[in-house]
């Protein structure tokens, strides 16, 4: 079974960055969001992708990341519940996985 083939076209949004919080794989969702392909987003930095207002809270946030203050958040914003977690490559932080999932507009009965 191909994953990346799997998760490239769901309905959620994925995107993995490496340990300097660089895209390093991003899904269709992500591409459509954006408006760039995963080649022109591989290795942006993720701050780039905010207002540079918020730029200062967001180097903050990904810092505990790195640091281990933070394994995993999740919060609403946008309609959509996004999460971010940590994952670690032999014990050591590799990056986050952040998922974006839309809120649904109606209940289902």
């Amino acid at each position: 079974m191909e994953y990346n083939e799997i998760f490239r076209g769901i309905s959620a949004g994925l995107l993995v960055t490496d340990k300097d919080f660089k895209v390093a794989w991003a899904n269709k969702f992500e591409e459509n969001f954006y408006g760039k392909t995963l080649e022109e987003m591989k290795d942006m930095w993720v701050v780039d992708c905010h207002r540079e207002e918020n730029k200062t809270f967001i180097k903050s946030f990904l810092e505990k990341f790195k640091t281990g203050e933070l394994k995993e958040f999740t919060k609403i914003a946008v309609g959509m519940v996004i999460t971010y977690s940590s994952y670690y490559e032999n014990q050591e932080f590799a990056g986050i996985v952040r998922t974006r999932i839309k809120m649904p507009k109606q209940n289902l009965k």
